[in-house]
């Protein structure tokens, strides 16, 4: 006899898998776990502060970030904060680092 199993490894990208079932009547779900935590916030606040204080970056752009990274915070879409950061990463490439260490915190 085999011993029985499955293992999956993934690293970057994405992944999509399909047509998974599990016997004996049990059920599988596919969901995003979201860690992040006020501190990571914070921590992301605080580096895009440092990073506005270091650059010229203007006031408008930065409250701009700053709300809807609030935003995000306070509800988090269906869709999961992933996309929505990635996003975000997309939007305001001036802050890629703080951005991207929050991203990290949450797919880390």
């Amino acid at each position: 006899m085999s011993k029985s199993g499955m293992h999956i490894n993934i690293s970057g990208g994405n992944a999509v898998i399909g047509n998974i079932s599990q016997g004996h009547g049990s059920r599988l779900r596919a969901e995003q776990i979201t860690n992040l935590e006020a501190a990571d916030f914070d921590q992301f606040y605080q580096a895009l502060q440092n990073l506005v204080a270091d650059q010229a970056i203007p006031e408008k752009d930065y409250l701009a970030l700053k709300t809807q990274v609030e935003e995000l915070q306070q509800n988090t879409p269906q869709s999961g904060i992933c996309g929505s950061l990635k996003a975000l990463y997309c939007k305001y490439a001036w802050a890629a680092a703080p951005l991207k260490a929050l991203l990290d915190r949450v797919i880390g």
